[in-house]
């Protein structure tokens, strides 16, 4: 990882036998606004390789953080059709340093044989959450 001032980038690998991973990512802030992205590249014995991608912003203004992201799940060279992409969009009310309530909503559109979050190849899974997070 590296930080220059609103600069943050950062790098990753790893290998498990002949299963490889490498990932990259960047965000940049400046004022009220946040904008990040990563790129991760699988290569893997079975499924083959793929390029993943997620673009995210956030906007903060007092206590209150607004959040939007997509992701993308390219097919694995050796599955057709295996790719899918999540959207999601969400709020965050920080009710102090360590404590604050979330809202979201996000989708995840598959390709018809993906199962990001589903148990059935091709199905599409959509959610909404609130919570409640503390750091301890």
């Amino acid at each position: 990882n590296y930080n220059l001032g609103a600069l943050a980038l950062g790098a990753g690998y790893s290998q498990v036998d002949d299963d490889k991973q490498l990932g990259l990512r960047a965000l940049y802030t400046f004022g009220q606004f946040v904008v990040g992205g990563y790129y991760q590249r699988n290569d893997e014995n079975v499924a083959g390789s793929r390029n993943n991608f997620r673009l995210a912003g956030a906007y903060n203004v007092g206590a209150s953080e607004f959040h939007v992201n997509v992701g993308r799940a390219n097919s694995w060279s050796n599955r057709a059709d295996s790719a899918a992409t999540q959207f999601t969009l969400g709020y965050n009310y920080n009710l102090s340093k360590r404590t604050k309530v979330y809202g979201y909503y996000t989708r995840v559109n598959n390709d018809s044989n993906a199962v990001y979050s589903v148990s059935a190849p091709g199905t599409d899974f959509s959610s909404f959450a609130v919570g409640v997070r503390h750091n301890f």
